[in-house]
């Protein structure tokens, strides 16, 4: 039998020692502490009660630790594949490499996550127009050894970036040009079509129409980068209709930066792609329109065409799937359609439309894995209860599986019907088409037919999977420049990975799941106290900031705080992480904070996002110092540099929002300093909005205030004594 954890070693004595050596601290009137006190005999109740209590949880397995995860919503994390981002090169002429094609690190599989077209190596010009002038970048650009700013150093509208091509862009396929960021790290991202971020500088996409020698907006199916808020691709294609593009433009139309985008590298041929590989996959597609549609007729009238992108369609097994008005799907047999290859493209005709099942998501497209086609059919159901079956590769992916379990209908045809997978059966009905995936045990169970349906018992094998993939958690995240090969014989191509993988997890155990739900709750998602709406900033995906401060009662019409406090109301103070000196939030970002915060506002509370006020203050200083330290007035000034600055260092956080500068402050900066002797006077001065110097010499700043070092005076007074 293995030995049970002690989650508490301490014995009834020990309780209550504890207790009473509190006891001076807590209550220093209480002076009996003998064992006849009424308190006394109270704590050692209280010390056998918890005694007890920790005998039982000693006794608690995984099982039951699981169970009460459940009553709160959650469950130990499956394993999480790592992600990173690849460059293709040598291409001899325009190829799409399709979405899943599989890259190598060793026996190390990874997948590129959409399909991307690869441009032949060719001169290309950059050209940055800003109102200073015109530049050329002349440095390789795709290389990321020579950083440049695309609209100058002090973004203004109008201001934009030039991308001249000898070629011009291939029509019909997809392109990405991959705009990699200076000192941005590559896990605190935007997600793609995040909706709640507002772009403080808007970012136009034009192309140059030769035929009408104008420029003219580029349609953009998506921009990751968010306007070059973050390292990402532009995502596009080139419609035949609007000819020959040789010229593209990057044009800020509106707003500004915080933090003026810094590019390192921009390159056409990069994507994104994640550790692991797909034996199974299934895409759905949308059949014709139904009858009586305005469009209807004719397009039942013509062959329908679907087109998978998965690259594992090109080499796997496929298989065709209607679905059905009743529910559940059923296979298409071979005569049904037709299969056409062109390139890398592969294109399944339907040549009667008429036939197929209308609506969205009405056809599906299985492939199998040739090498592992027979393990996804994993066996037949017996219609007994708690049947199992073994997984058919490891390590899986659950996030990514697909089960589907056959019977007959009445017409003798196979339905397939897709069963659901869950972590236990505990809120299975019998009629649920539910399992679970076993890892430790490495099988899917199914349930025993009162919590949960069981596979029926059919004369053939009758269940599968439809999409499975297998992938590794934290040995996933390897090293830049180390994924070099891939399974892709078009063209002879190069690929490379520019910086390490991120991201990659192992599956959480279920003690760690409770950390994390405990550490959760001690850090509830709510937004009562400033300190939680602090927290609540800072959670925002792809924002980068340097501070962030609530101030209750606060609005930046009171002049007067705290003595004067606006009830109701709660300022959030943002800084944002930038190159610049003194940054100040952009338009975007306090839209993209107030809309985050929104779900969290009290009712009642007006919320005001509100940029900092830098006061600027200068000391003028006379100071009696030794001999031996004349000429080195500069010490204090550095002292003083050091100490009036908002962002901090390794030492400190920065100043702290609206804290005064004290005259009292600065003489005891001052003494700091090797070789000061004493300090005949001191003045300081202030400029800022809302900074004012009182009758003290003290400088009161307004709450959302920072203090920051202005020009300092020192005047040193040698002491021959």
């Amino acid at each position: 039998m293995l030995p049970l954890p002690r989650l508490d070693d301490r014995t009834f004595d020990q309780l209550v020692r504890e207790a009473r050596d509190l006891i001076p601290i807590i209550f220093p009137d209480w002076s009996d502490e003998n064992v006849h006190d009424p308190g006394i005999t109270l704590l050692e109740m209280l010390a056998w009660h918890i005694e007890t209590q920790q005998y039982r949880l000693d006794r608690l397995t995984d099982r039951h630790v699981r169970k009460f995860l459940k009553l709160l919503g959650e469950a130990p994390r499956d394993r999480t594949p790592a992600l990173t981002s690849v460059s293709f090169s040598n291409a001899s002429s325009p190829i799409v490499i399709p979405y899943g094609t599989l890259l190598h690190v060793g026996d190390l599989p990874f997948e590129t996550i959409r399909p991307v077209t690869v441009l032949p190596d060719s001169r290309r010009r950059l050209i940055v127009r800003t109102q200073e002038g015109v530049q050329e970048i002349s440095d390789d650009f795709e290389n990321g050894h020579a950083p440049f700013y695309p609209f100058g150093e002090r973004p203004e509208i109008g201001a934009c970036m030039d991308i001249e091509m000898e070629e011009p862009l291939p029509f019909s396929v997809p392109l990405s040009l991959w705009i990699q960021l200076e000192d941005q790290e590559p896990d605190i991202r935007i997600p793609a079509r995040y909706r709640r971020f507002t772009p403080s500088g808007r970012v136009t996409w034009q192309y140059w129409d030769e035929r009408g020698a104008m420029w003219r907006t580029l349609p953009i199916e998506r921009d990751e980068s968010y306007s070059l808020h973050q390292s990402g691709p532009v995502l596009f294609e080139v419609p035949p209709e609007l000819g020959p593009i040789r010229r593209l433009r990057a044009e800020l139309t509106d707003g500004g930066f915080h933090d003026p985008p810094l590019i390192r590298r921009m390159v056409w041929n990069e994507v994104f792609a994640r550790q692991g590989q797909s034996l199974a996959v299934c895409e759905r597609f949308d059949g014709p329109p139904p009858e009586g549609a305005a469009d209807a007729e004719a397009a039942r009238s013509e062959p329908w065409i679907i087109e998978p992108l998965h690259a594992l369609y090109r080499r796997g097994k496929l298989i065709v799937q209607f679905r059905q008005e009743g529910g559940g799907w059923i296979d298409a047999g071979d005569g049904v359609y037709e299969i056409a290859r062109e390139g890398s493209r592969l294109r399944i005709v339907f040549p009667d439309a008429a036939s197929l099942p209308s609506g969205r998501g009405a056809i599906r497209v299985v492939a199998f894995d040739q090498e592992y086609e027979d393990r996804m059919l994993l066996g037949t159901g017996t219609g007994i209860s708690g049947q199992t079956f073994p997984l058919p590769a490891a390590p899986v992916l659950p996030q990514d599986c697909l089960l589907q379990v056959g019977a007959l209908a009445d017409d003798g045809t196979i339905v397939w019907h897709d069963w659901e997978r869950v972590h236990d059966f505990d809120s299975s009905r019998e009629d649920s088409l539910h399992y679970v995936i076993d890892e430790e045990a490495g099988v899917i169970r199914f349930s025993d037919g009162v919590f949960g349906a069981v596979p029926p018992n059919m004369p053939f094998p009758n269940v599968r999977f439809v999409s499975y993939r297998i992938g590794v958690g934290e040995a996933g995240n390897v090293k830049e420049d180390t994924i070099r090969t891939m399974d892709f014989e078009e063209q002879p191509l190069r690929v490379t990975n520019l910086y390490p993988a991120y991201g990659g997890a192992e599956p959480e155990t279920v003690r760690e799941a409770l950390l994390r739900v405990k550490r959760r709750f001690l850090q509830p998602q709510c937004g009562v106290t400033g300190e939680d709406m602090e927290q609540r900033v800072l959670e925002i995906p792809g924002l980068r900031l340097a501070r962030v401060k609530a101030i209750p009662g606060y609005h930046p019409g009171v002049r007067n705080w705290p003595e004067e406090r606006a009830f109701g109301h709660l300022s959030i103070v943002v800084v944002p992480r930038s190159r610049r000196p003194l940054p100040l939030p952009g338009e975007g970002m306090m839209q993209t904070i107030r809309r985050h915060l929104e779900p969290y506002r009290l009712l009642g509370t007006r919320l005001h996002i509100i940029p900092p006020e830098y006061v600027k203050v200068s000391v003028r200083a006379v100071i009696v110092a030794d001999a031996r330290y004349e000429g080195r007035e500069w010490t204090v000034v550095q002292a003083l540099k050091k100490w009036l600055q908002p962002f901090g260092d390794d030492a400190s956080s920065g100043w702290p929002f609206g804290k005064p500068v004290y005259k009292s402050d600065v003489y005891e900066i001052i003494h700091r300093v090797p070789g000061v002797i004493y300090i005949q006077d001191v003045w300081l001065m202030a400029e800022g909005k809302n900074a004012r110097l009182e009758e003290s010499g003290d400088i009161r700043i307004p709450p959302n205030g920072l203090a920051i070092s202005g020009e300092h005076d020192i005047e040193f007074v040698i002491s021959h004594g």
